[in-house]
C-alpha cells in the first residue's frame, strides 16, 4: 500500500468504494428492473393488440352467422307463405273446405239464408215444427 495511509485511511477509502458500489448497483438495479417492467408492458400492448383484433374477427363471424340464420329464416317464412298460397287457390278450385270456403252463387246464398232464418224463428218458438 501507499506508505502514507494509515489503516483508518484504507477503511475509510474501502467503506467510500462499496458505498458507491452499492449505491451504483442498486440505481443499475432499478433501472433493470424499470427497463423489465418496460418490456412487459410493451407485451402486453402487443397482446391487447392482438386480443382487440381476435374480438372484432369474431364479432365479424358473428355476425355473418347471425345474418345467415335470418336469411334461412326468411327464405323459409317465404316459401311457407307460397304454400300456403297455392293451397288456398287449390282448395278453392275443389270447393273450399273450412279453412277456405269456396265462392256461393246467388242462389245458395238465398237457400242459406232461408235456412238461418227458418233456425231463428224455430229457436224463437215463432215457428212450430211439422205436426202431422
Amino acid at each position: 500500500m501507499a506508505p502514507g495511509l494509515s489503516a483508518l485511511d484504507v477503511l475509510n477509502l474501502i467503506l467510500i468504494v462499496g458505498l458507491l458500489a452499492a449505491l451504483f448497483g442498486w440505481a443499475g438495479g432499478r433501472g433493470g428492473l424499470r427497463s423489465a417492467f418496460a418490456r412487459i408492458r410493451a407485451l402486453e400492448d402487443v397482446q391487447e393488440t392482438y386480443d382487440i383484433r381476435l374480438k372484432r374477427r369474431e364479432g365479424a363471424v358473428g355476425q355473418a352467422a347471425t345474418q345467415k340464420r335470418k336469411t334461412l329464416l326468411q327464405e323459409r317464412d317465404a316459401e311457407a307463405e307460397e304454400l300456403a298460397r297455392q293451397l288456398a287457390a287449390r282448395r278453392g278450385r275443389r270447393g273450399g273446405g273450412m279453412l277456405f270456403p269456396a265462392e256461393l252463387t246467388e242462389q245458395e246464398r238465398e237457400e242459406s239464408a232461408a235456412a238461418q232464418l227458418e233456425k231463428e224463428a224455430e229457436s224463437l218458438g215463432l215457428k212450430k215444427g211439422n205436426a202431422g
